[in-house]
């Protein structure tokens, strides 16, 4: 017997952030990790001539969760909030 959820596709992941430092990706990491919110990477290789090693991270969260996840960042130091880029948008792509 089929459920009445089963065929239901939800779409309300939001690009929240964008990090190109391997040590403040880590940190938003464990600090999404410890208040408990949902979220997903999606990786930018570095141009060939860029010079960059690390590329672009950009960290994904749920619509429902990005109050809680703005929350769990205020408790970053200053000096790595400087290295975050939030962005704020809908993701473009469905990934199922």
């Amino acid at each position: 017997m089929e459920t009445a959820y089963q065929k239901v596709k939800v779409h309300n992941e939001l690009e929240w952030c964008q990090v190109s430092d391997i040590d403040t990706k880590e940190k938003i990491e464990k600090v999404l990790l410890k208040n408990r919110v949902s979220y997903f990477v999606k990786w930018e290789k570095p141009k060939l001539f860029s010079g960059e090693k690390f590329g672009t991270c950009t960290f994904c969260v749920n619509q429902l969760q990005k109050e809680t996840a703005e929350e769990a960042i205020e408790s970053l130091a200053e000096e790595i909030k400087g290295k975050i880029r939030f962005i704020n948008r809908k993701v473009d792509r469905t990934f199922y």
